[in-house]
């Protein structure tokens, strides 16, 4: 069995009492940043919300990267190989804020 002394005891919860409290990173704030200009993005909202984004890599590397909305939401990480395309649909309520990497 494991014997504690007061002070180790004491010195635990005093370490554990002054430790920076947990935060979680809201969902934009884990995707990352804003991508590339190289990653080439066309926007064109939907009427009465919704929308389509085309993206098109021309970074000269794969890159990984998401739309995230004004919401705070994100949408799936696509790896885009240099030169490739990708249109992405989003539906009512979301819209459109940026592409960024993930």
């Amino acid at each position: 069995m494991l014997k504690l002394s007061k002070v180790m005891v004491a010195t635990a919860i005093a370490a554990v009492g002054t430790a920076a409290p947990l935060v979680l990173a809201s969902p934009a704030a884990a995707a990352g940043g804003t991508a590339p200009a190289c990653i080439e993005r066309y926007v064109s909202p939907a009427p009465g919300g919704g929308g389509v984004v085309d993206l098109y890599n021309t970074c000269g590397r794969s890159m990984r990267v998401q739309i995230v909305y004004t919401n705070g939401a994100t949408g799936t990480c696509y790896t885009l190989a240099d030169g490739a395309a990708k249109t992405l649909t989003y539906s009512y309520p979301r819209v459109y804020a940026r592409t960024a990497v993930c």
